[in-house]
């Protein structure tokens, strides 16, 4: 064997074992198993939510670990995406290597009942007559086409034999490709989704009204249109778990509402495609009155603050902040302590500091042994809505592989390739002899059945 022969012979071999490799039922399994167990995961952990959700029931190293693979949004890590374009790969690659032998499958007819065509039938049987051929051609033919519509393919041989061959449901073979192309629109799809898609949360207050969110990504999403919430609502259950919670939304463009929608979970709204889902609701406070004590109790003086606004401590040269709220704050060792805001207070010449006050817990800041004791006195909340925002371009293309999908399993499942045939002729005693014969894909129980009530109605004709 000369050197190029070799070359040649060793790059066919490598081609092989890829192409081998891309159309095994191994890989399949391997990725379905894989793709199934990451989808478990992404159930049992809730994906898309806020940060601060997940650091109600995770640790922080484990909140960040888990960012940074991308297990809070799984189904646009890269990895995930690595592994719908592998599944992708196989499905092509089978497609491919099944597409020759279907479509050469489809073409050939054996139309002639011969010897060793009916050995490969799954039912056939011979019946003879004293009627002339063709009346028994003209009766034949109308009972068969009762169950095969259409008209057969006749073939008239020299010896005076006549074959007709019925087919039904032959396209239903290509149903896989359906199926397979089904997939890969969805795959397509979902890659569409990630790439040029975006999701977000944001934050709505009663009567206020949004332009811009921030996605997943960390990025400033600006929208053509403002959204406002013109009210918010929150059923519960006696025991106090939340029962519907509802927002009242209305798109605003050019200064003028154009479009009203009370959402609710799974009810969401969509304008210009982006959707918006109701995905949480709570509280922040829109002011506080704090109270400033010495630490022996005397009275210092009252401060009113804005959230985010920075107002002077009186008798001090320190800025207070309010910052943050919680309505379920857990004390140092764990029990409950009610609801609390949390303010930054700004020190002259040492770094700022962060204080939680519980509004339960009047003497809770006496803890810090700071120059001063700070208490809440009155604290006015705010409701909020808090809403999914999601832009999906790939949708369209997901729902037509969905159906898609469904068309071509519907097909796979419930329709046939089916076959018969049917062969006239006079045997040596004169009488007209008809032999009958068929085979199909699948459902050969029903075939037979079938099949046997034509051959029944044939013997009657006799």
């Amino acid at each position: 064997m000369s050197l190029n022969q070799e070359v040649k012979t060793k790059k066919t071999d490598i081609t092989a074992r890829i192409w081998d490799f891309f159309t095994s039922l191994k890989l399949v399994i391997v990725l379905l198993l894989v793709l199934s167990v990451l989808s478990i995961v992404g159930t049992i952990i809730e994906q898309n939510k806020p940060l601060q959700e997940y650091y109600r029931y995770l640790q922080p190293s484990t909140v960040e670990l888990f960012g940074k693979l991308g297990i809070f949004d799984m189904y646009h890590s890269w990895w995930f995406i690595s592994c719908l374009a592998m599944l992708a790969l196989n499905i092509t690659a089978c497609t491919m290597d099944r597409y020759a032998p279907i479509m050469r499958g489809l073409r050939k007819k054996n139309l002639i009942l011969d010897e060793s065509l009916e050995k490969t039938l799954n039912i056939k049987d011979k019946v003879k007559y004293g009627l002339p051929l063709a009346e028994v051609e003209k009766k034949a033919l109308a009972i068969i086409g009762r169950s095969f519509s259409g008209k057969p393919t006749v073939t008239q041989l020299e010896k005076g034999e006549g074959h007709y061959f019925f087919e039904q449901g032959k396209y239903s073979r290509l149903a896989f490709f359906f199926t397979h192309l089904s997939v890969l629109l969805i795959f397509i799809g979902a890659i569409i989704g990630s790439l040029f898609g975006y999701k977000g949360y944001v934050n709505i207050y009663e009567g206020e009204a949004i332009s811009q969110f921030e996605t997943r990504a960390g990025k400033i999403k600006n929208l053509d249109f403002e959204l406002k919430c013109n009210a918010f609502r929150a059923e519960f259950y006696p025991n106090g778990m939340p029962k519907e919670y509802l927002s009242d939304l209305a798109v605003i463009k050019n200064g003028k509402e154009i479009l009203l929608k009370t959402i609710r979970v799974n009810d969401p709204l969509s304008y210009q495609g982006v959707t918006f889902y109701q995905s949480s609701y709570g509280s922040r406070p829109e002011k506080a009155q704090i109270e400033v004590r010495n630490q022996d109790g005397a009275l210092r003086g009252m401060v009113e603050a804005p959230i985010g606004q920075s107002v002077p401590v009186p008798g001090t040269n320190d800025m207070l902040e309010l910052a943050d709220y919680q309505e379920h704050f857990h004390l140092p060792d764990g029990s409950e302590g009610g609801a609390a805001v949390g303010v930054n207070i700004y020190r002259e010449n040492a770094a700022p500091i962060g204080v939680w006050l519980p509004t339960e817990q009047p003497d809770y800041d006496k803890l810090r042994r700071g120059p001063y004791q700070l208490l809440v006195r009155d604290l006015r909340l705010k409701n909020y809505t808090g809403l999914q925002v999601n832009k999906d371009p790939g949708e369209v293309a997901v729902w037509l592989g969905c159906l898609l999908l469904i068309g071509g399993i519907l097909v796979a499942f419930f329709v046939s390739h089916k076959k018969l045939w049917l062969c006239l002729k006079t045997d040596k005693k004169g009488r007209t002899e008809l032999i009958i014969g068929g085979m199909t894909n699948k459902n050969r129980t029903i075939f037979v059945r079938e099949v046997e009530g034509i051959i029944q109605k044939l013997k009657e004709v006799a």
